[in-house]
């Protein structure tokens, strides 16, 4: 990842591409034609000037031999510059060319897991695949802090769920902020607060006010096709009291698969950061985790690893760049364009399926193509309320993910 830090203009066109408007057709198709031609053909020798004519010596002499070595060290030297230009392309260290000619090509250090070339065959005005979001993803996370006092999160979840009597969605939600440091686990703090809970649309609204306005809501024993409440569960309109404490739990996380125990600082400096080595790191947890999964199991429970790690793991900004690079060489996961997350913030969407208590659910990404960051994960299904075809679902949705300086509030 160093080497793409060393190029901050293909970073920012990489970036550009995904939130500036695309170029017209014509353009595209003039400056691709000129790009790629100017692609196959071989690399030409600069043009010498003329030279003025020699004075022809009046008796015939030996060639110079010390002018027709001068002569093989200037090509030599001409074909090597040659050589020093194209060795990134051929390496696959691809200059952001000009959008109007190519598609987006990010490159990557040759060295590892993803090899990346222009295609000629995709328009520069087409939206980007998911591999390019990805990939763009990878090279702005790679310039992300990597250092700080604290590692520091906020996250906001939430739920769509229908109210009891099945008329309307209600959204809740909670914000829980979490404080780590490397120096001393004593200072570890957390702080938390419920939101409260309110008809999830306008139209969710109306249904609301025609059921009386309630201010909570009683939920039953069988809450099958609510979304994810518990049964007998008492969800309240009003916001909690905000409360917080020293954070003692690490990492935990009951579906990780690196954060299902607590896991040290030493383990976590143990993550490869090359996307080939991550990888092979990833497979032997899940193996040792879950068992020997294949095939789409498998891939299931990589892109769950990546997105741990991307997500919530304090680790550095070159292992999260790889975990994106993973992600960007699975295949299932579809773009669905430009879109705002549920707290309203713009993003690019990414779709995929995951397998939840045994049936396969739809799960979105939602990142931030200018820093690289997640925006939110996102888990729909479709449910009716008084007729009306309705989404359910979950969401988490990441106001802060990484190092700071800034301490919580005693």
């Amino acid at each position: 990842m160093d080497e793409l830090n060393d190029r901050p203009d293909e970073l920012a066109a990489v970036r550009g591409l995904l939130s500036m408007p695309g170029p017209s057709s014509e353009a595209v198709d003039s400056g691709r034609a000129r790009l790629l031609a100017a692609l196959a053909a071989p690399p030409q020798a600069p043009q010498r000037a003329p030279e003025a004519p020699q004075r022809v010596p009046e008796a015939p002499q030996r060639a110079p031999v010390r002018a027709v070595r001068r002569e093989r060290s200037r090509r030599e030297r001409s074909r090597r510059e040659r050589s020093r230009w194209w060795a990134p392309v051929r390496n696959g260290l691809i200059g952001a060319v000009s959008a109007a000619a190519l598609a987006l090509a990010v490159a990557v250090p040759s060295n590892s897991l993803i090899d990346l070339s222009p295609d000629p065959s995709v328009s520069a005005s087409a939206p980007p695949t998911a591999r390019q979001i990805l990939l763009a993803a990878a090279v702005a996370m790679a310039t992300a802090p990597s250092d700080g006092a604290y590692w520091r999160t906020r996250v906001v979840t939430g739920q769509l769920i229908l109210s009891p009597d099945r008329q309307y969605v209600i959204k809740r939600q909670s914000v829980r902020e979490v404080w780590l440091t490397r120096k001393d686990s004593q200072r570890d703090r957390w702080t938390g607060r419920y939101l409260g809970a309110q008809p999830a649309t306008p139209q969710d609204e109306a249904a609301w006010r025609t059921a009386g306005s309630p201010r909570y809501w009683q939920y039953p024993a069988d809450v099958t096709g609510l979304g994810r409440v518990s049964p007998e569960a008492l969800v309240e309109s009003a916001p909690g009291p905000p409360q917080g404490g020293p954070h003692r739990v690490g990492w935990r996380n009951a579906d990780g698969i690196l954060t299902k125990q607590l896991v040290s600082w030493r383990a976590l400096s143990t993550i490869p950061s090359d996307p080939t080595a991550l990888r092979a790191f990833l497979v032997t947890h899940i193996a040792r985790e879950n068992g020997a999964y294949v095939g789409r199991k498998m891939e299931a429970e990589l892109r769950e690893s990546c997105l741990e790690i991307i997500t919530g793991l304090p680790v550095s900004p070159e292992v999260r760049a790889s975990a994106y690079q993973i992600l960007a060489s699975m295949p299932g996961m579809k773009p669905e364009g430009a879109v705002t997350d549920p707290l309203g913030r713009a993003g690019q969407a990414l779709s995929y399926q995951v397998m939840r208590d045994g049936r396969l659910t739809d799960e979105r990404l939602v990142i931030d193509a200018e820093s690289g960051l997640p925006l939110a994960t996102e888990t729909r299904s479709v449910s009716r309320a008084d007729g009306r075809v309705v989404e359910i679902g979950s969401f988490i949705a990441y106001q802060q993910i990484g190092w700071t300086d800034e301490g919580p509030a005693q």
